[in-house]
């Protein structure tokens, strides 16, 4: 999780400099709410639908008329958990000089768990740790009369993969020899991998 609050902070601090990039009009805000349509594995192979909800807010620069780049971070809420995206994201864009005009956008990256506490008690810990994503989507962006900012609807996929983890602790130092795999300090850890497919229906706002 440590190694997750490097590139957290960088985001905060690149997107804290914003403002100096629309002076010239290169930069884009893109920020989304929406909610995230999957199935969660309850028992014996069975599936429930699941609903989740999904923030995320875009800050790039304009390549050109119709492309642009950047960062985004957001918050994703899954079953038991919530994982912070951060990923590099693409935004296209096909002009055609009317109000109602497409758009589509690619983000991968990977999710933190930064906001999940680390559970620890006598004889063992647990915790969560995010993965890879990616996500394509499609829409159609309706601008403003004046085109200072526009509304967004889209839809689209995300592939998220997280991790359970399950620690006991190791009171005799006789499993940590080199070469070993377990962390320090454990004796034995249990994973779980979790792959969570979603079907994103998004609103935004964009400028």
């Amino acid at each position: 999780m440590k190694t997750e609050i490097g590139p957290l902070f960088f985001l905060v601090f690149l997107f804290g400099f914003s403002p100096a990039f629309s002076q010239n009009g290169a930069y884009i805000n893109h920020t989304e709410f929406g909610t995230m349509i999957g199935r969660v594995k309850v028992w014996d192979n069975n599936f429930d639908p699941r609903i989740n909800f999904s923030f995320q807010t875009f800050n790039g620069v304009k390549i050109d008329q119709h492309h642009a780049v950047g960062f985004l971070v957001g918050l994703n809420t899954y079953p038991s958990f919530n994982l912070v995206p951060m990923a590099f994201g693409w935004r296209g864009f096909l002009e055609k000089g009317k109000r109602n005009t497409p758009f589509a956008g690619f983000d991968i990256g990977k999710g933190s768990a930064i906001l999940e506490k680390r559970e620890v008690n006598e004889w063992s810990e647990t915790w969560y740790e995010g993965g890879f994503l990616v996500s394509p989507q499609i829409g159609i962006r309706r601008n403003s009369k004046k085109r200072n900012h526009a509304f967004t609807w889209s839809l689209g996929f995300k592939r998220q993969h997280a991790f359970f983890y399950e620690g006991v602790r190791d009171f005799f130092g006789t499993t940590n020899s080199p070469g070993s795999n377990l962390p320090p300090g454990f004796s034995s850890v249990r994973e779980e991998s979790y792959v969570f497919n979603n079907l994103l229906v998004k609103w935004g706002v964009m400028f």
